[in-house]
């Protein structure tokens, strides 16, 4: 079995009308994959709560544990700490499933941690530079 880390971040591109998700995966502390995803009409909290969802998807077998950081006040404080979830119902849904479906796979609680973004965290920035470059392309 194995630790599993997972960076997650999302943005937008307001010229475009696109934003883009990116996620870094992290099995026992060495890279494992990185993946990367735009998307037309949306938002950057939508974004943010995107990354997470797949971050969540990526999860499809038994492992020892998950870790999951964010540099999004907005995805923590509605996953963790009861903000209430006033805008992107669908999205939350779908987070509620995957969230649901990933913790029977992991043997402890997921767990969610924030960082601080553009603050030189090395898969942060891996994160968000996948997330900028998938809202930016055509």
């Amino acid at each position: 079995m194995s630790k599993y880390v997972i960076y997650t971040d999302g943005a937008y591109s307001a010229k475009r009308n696109q934003g883009g998700v990116g996620i870094v995966i992290l099995r026992d502390g060495q890279l494992l994959q990185k993946f990367n995803k735009g998307y037309k009409n949306t938002t950057n909290n939508r974004m943010e709560l995107k990354a997470v969802i797949w971050a969540l998807k990526a999860v499809q077998k038994e492992i020892d544990s998950l870790t999951i950081y964010s540099d999004s006040m907005y995805v923590i404080g509605c996953a963790i700490l009861g903000w209430k979830r006033k805008k992107n119902q669908l999205e939350w849904l779908l987070y509620d499933e995957e969230f649901e479906r990933a913790q029977k796979l992991v043997k402890n609680p997921i767990e969610f941690v924030h960082v601080k973004g553009h603050n030189g965290d090395k898969y942060n920035e891996i994160c968000d530079n996948l997330a900028v470059r998938a809202s930016q392309q055509e």
